[in-house]
């Protein structure tokens, strides 16, 4: 597949570039790369793109639950890290308090 077929698929089925990447399980880097043309797919990747735009493949559930719970967990994970850094100011401004 050429660039202008993937983007002009792509746009037929109303997907954006990180839908398509997270249907695939591609970086979204990759699949921007590819509809530039600084880049080619991979065989793997041309067989799932030509599936998914031949309605072939479903909707990509897998790959989006995937993706959505990685995501939850890297959310919390920041908040774990933003609480533990709450408490150091906590720490610090009752150290500081007591002066």
């Amino acid at each position: 597949m050429n660039p202008k077929e993937i983007r002009e698929a792509r746009t037929a089925l109303g997907l954006t570039v990180q839908e398509v990447s997270n249907r695939l399980g591609a970086p979204y880097s990759a699949v921007h790369r590819w509809e530039k043309g600084e880049n080619r797919p991979s065989a793997k990747y041309i067989a799932a793109l030509r599936d998914l735009f031949d309605g072939k493949q479903t909707v990509g559930e897998k790959s989006e639950v995937d993706f959505l719970k990685q995501r939850i967990a890297d959310l919390e994970k920041q908040l774990e890290d933003q609480r533990e850094i709450i408490n150091v100011f906590k720490a610090a401004l009752e150290t500081i308090a007591k002066k």
